[in-house]
């Protein structure tokens, strides 16, 4: 079964909005291969992340992807690489506001700017308590990037995007974690990368350091239009988000149509790219020892997809969570009331 660490939102619903219907994407999700995600909560007022976490604090329930807890993106970020957060929210670190976070939900992982002033503390306090640190949304240098890793950062947020780039004079935080062994997640719709980069960045990473992400927006799952965002309205095109200015946002292309892209457009190993978004992520969030393969002994998390990548039957827990005309995993009806 697919594994997805950067999930922002799907079938209209906004992870970032307390009342997100969860069962819902949770039931929706398997359609696309996907057993398991951390959904994401990027950059918003601060008494905002209560309410938010608490409602992405879920019990598993039978047929539904797994919600392995949240991924805090914000609003520890730089405000030179903002992406589409609302730079008028970003802050530096703070132990006190990430307690608060850990007390209110299941954080799995914090995406930091490692250069911000109180980010080592952060860091510390996180790797204490098991919580994956991630950079990204940063401008760090070389220096600041390896200092931020020493500290017990393990991965970095989306490689490429919104982060000091790769310069030859000043290799930065790009060139930081291309040639450190961190894990580094990535997105494969055709728009945050080109598929000729993520060739030449599955030349450089080793194979279990790259974890294929769709960073999806609640736009996942729908026609395109224009939806919201931390309260941020963009416009989907079906396949990217962009803000009303034209600024980047997430991706709309679900996971299994993003692996097939790393088979035929960027030329990677079919073994190699389902090891990304399977074994990879679940060796990030210290899962691996009960999912990410089939090995007797682990969750039966199963899709058995066909020769264009396309979702034939998903099972969670040995059940079955969709096949076609099932049924299950439909939202549209509901979306529709």
């Amino acid at each position: 079964g697919l594994i997805d660490v950067q999930v922002n939102g799907a079938f209209g619903l906004d992870f970032s909005d307390p009342n997100t219907d969860m069962d819902l994407v949770s039931r929706g999700l398997p359609q696309f291969g996907v057993t398991s995600f951390v959904p994401t909560v990027v950059t918003s007022p601060l008494d905002a992340y209560g309410p938010v976490l608490a409602n992405l604090r879920r019990a598993p329930k039978p047929g539904a992807a797994h919600i392995l807890g949240a991924h805090i993106e914000g609003p520890f970020l730089s405000p030179r690489h903002p992406g589409t957060h609302d730079p008028a929210l970003l802050r530096n670190p703070s132990v006190d506001v990430a307690a608060g976070w850990l007390m209110a939900g299941d954080v799995r992982i914090v995406t930091i700017a490692p250069e911000l002033p109180g980010s080592e503390a952060l860091i510390a306090y996180l790797t204490e308590r098991g919580v994956v640190v991630s950079m990204g949304h940063s401008d760090a240098t070389w220096d600041e990037a390896r200092a931020g890793a020493a500290a017990g950062i393990r991965f970095g947020t989306h490689i490429f995007n919104a982060m000091r780039p790769l310069r030859h004079r000043d290799p930065g935080l790009v060139g930081y974690l291309l040639a450190s062994h961190l894990p580094v997640g990535f997105i494969s719709d055709g728009n945050h990368l080109a598929f000729e980069t993520i060739a030449l960045l599955a030349r450089i990473k080793g194979p279990d350091e790259l974890v294929l992400i769709t960073d999806a927006l609640a736009g996942l799952g729908m026609p395109p239009g224009p939806f919201r965002l931390a309260g941020r309205e963009y416009i989907s095109d079906g396949s990217c988000g962009r803000l009303p200015d034209g600024t980047l946002s997430g991706s709309l292309l679900p996971l299994h149509r993003a692996l097939r892209n790393l088979v035929e457009a960027a030329g990677i190993d079919a073994a190699v790219a389902v090891r990304m978004a399977t074994l990879n992520p679940a060796r990030l969030l210290d899962l691996d020892g009960s999912i990410g393969r089939v090995e007797v002994g682990r969750g039966a998390d199963l899709v058995l997809v066909d020769e264009h990548w396309t979702p034939v039957v998903t099972l969670v827990d040995g059940a079955i969570a969709w096949r076609p005309g099932s049924g299950r995993g439909s939202v549209d009806a509901r979306l529709a009331s």
